[in-house]
């Protein structure tokens, strides 16, 4: 009995001891004060930088020897270029990074981006980790939200020397409601953001943001695939990275995808490399390694993108089948061909800027990206998912937090695919998914 009592005692022992260790380890992946904070003299607040064997701080702030002369002040709004519906008006390195140039050519791999004013933020830590060459295509509609931008863009380059030095930026703008002047000032308010606070920047800046832009934003769809294409075209290197400014890379992701990159090898000279991407809870630490991203995961602090809001974009990734991937080598490497690919699958890879366009027909929200992706597969592309290597998107996502426009652009564009399936299986003479079978078509284009 004697006996029994003590086995009794040492499994609660062991079941205590056990559960207060989880409890002490989800404390420490909620802990989010990545970049510990400390005070200059003139009062403001910058990212105290944290020895060599720590993580890298993602916001390091250098104001030395810069000037606080706007930019986009050389852009002439009588030139430009249009897109082939003339809708949209492109100004190519509007903003040209000052290393952009070197970096070009020391690395074989550029990170295409695009983003809206109101996202902009996300291009510090984007910066942080991605240290080769970026391209991000940036949008403004109305002499308003130009004259912010102007602003957000010359603060982040003041502030953030991985900005200036890497990322070029090019600027489209609406024909309906183009700019038509620049300020050659910057706002007496500027003077007083804080370089430790990107994102509290941002939205006080967006305060300033006329309601009649605020309106013909909500109202009007957002070109995201022409800036796509606008972003990957400002690239000068073999191989394109194409991503939305909100998607992070994993840590040293360029150093370690450009090693690869230089010795991989392609059978059919058709290759797609997927990077895996995950949505990571807003309380957490941006995970160090896959091993720390699966870690969070375990936890419920990180899923696959759009898991639950709209489970087949990422699906053919085959996530489990990634995290199983634990070999210890630091390498980046093929872990695995995707073999289930289908219709609604959109990816965020690297390949070459041989690859097809985005359809710039389809605007907002709708069979943007993963009709891109589906003629890359017509075509013949095989999709490699790469590991170690990830990227991540701040936030977990699900379905009420989708404003209703969505679906009404949804159903616009709904309306265009019909013609684009017609057009890849006449472009390719193949239909590997069915899709021009009736039934088929119909249940492959549901709404995303």
């Amino acid at each position: 009995m004697i006996q029994i009592c003590r086995l009794w005692n040492l499994s609660l022992a062991s079941v205590l001891a056990l559960t207060i260790s989880n409890i002490l380890l989800t404390v420490r992946l909620l802990h989010s004060n990545d970049c510990p904070l400390e005070v200059e003299n003139d009062g403001s607040m910058i990212p105290k930088v944290p020895p060599p064997t720590q993580p890298p701080c993602y916001i390091i702030a250098d104001t030395t020897n810069v000037t606080d002369q706007p930019v986009f002040l050389n852009l002439k709004f009588h030139l430009g270029r249009w897109d082939s519906l003339r809708l949209y008006k492109y100004f190519d390195f509007a903003v040209t990074g000052e290393r952009f140039k070197e970096l070009s050519e020391q690395y074989v791999v550029c990170l295409a981006t695009q983003g809206s004013l109101e996202k902009l933020y996300s291009l510090v830590q984007v910066a942080h980790h991605f240290s080769g060459p970026i391209s991000a295509a940036v949008f403004a509609a109305g002499n308003d939200e130009l004259y912010l931008l102007q602003l957000y863009v010359t603060y982040l380059r003041k502030c953030y020397p991985a900005i200036r030095n890497s990322v070029s930026f090019h600027l489209a703008v609406p024909k309906d409601r183009a700019p038509t002047y620049l300020r050659d000032g910057l706002n007496e308010k500027f003077s007083r953001f804080n370089c430790a606070q990107p994102e509290t920047t941002l939205n006080e800046l967006m305060k300033y943001r006329s309601i009649e832009t605020t309106k013909w934003r909500t109202k009007n769809p957002y070109p995201q695939n022409h800036l796509r294409n606008v972003a990957r075209k400002g690239c000068q290197n073999d191989f394109v990275f194409l991503t939305d400014v909100d998607i992070i890379p994993s840590m040293n992701f360029a150093e370690k995808l450009d090693k690869f990159l230089r010795t991989a090898k392609c059978q059919s000279a058709k290759c797609a490399f997927v990077i895996p991407t995950y949505e990571i809870d807003n309380r957490v630490k941006f995970p160090k390694d896959k091993l720390d991203l699966i870690r969070l995961a375990k936890k419920g602090l990180a899923r696959p993108f759009h898991h639950k809001v709209f489970i087949y974009n990422q699906f053919a990734t085959n996530f489990s089948k990634w995290e199983s991937d634990l070999d210890n080598t630091r390498e980046t490497r093929i872990s695995y061909n995707v073999t289930n690919f289908e219709f609604l699958y959109e990816p965020f890879y690297v390949s070459t800027d041989l690859v097809p366009v985005h359809d710039e027909r389809f605007l907002g929200y709708g069979f943007t990206r993963n009709t891109q992706t589906y003629e890359m597969f017509v075509a013949g592309y095989q999709f490699q998912v790469l590991s170690p290597i990830f990227t991540c998107h701040w936030g977990l996502q699900n379905k009420k937090n989708r404003p209703a426009w969505r679906e009404r652009q949804n159903n616009i564009n709904r309306k265009i695919l019909d013609i684009f399936k017609r057009e890849v299986f006449a472009r390719y003479h193949k239909d590997p998914l069915k899709m021009m079978q009736p039934k088929k078509a119909a249940k492959r284009g549901r709404a995303k």
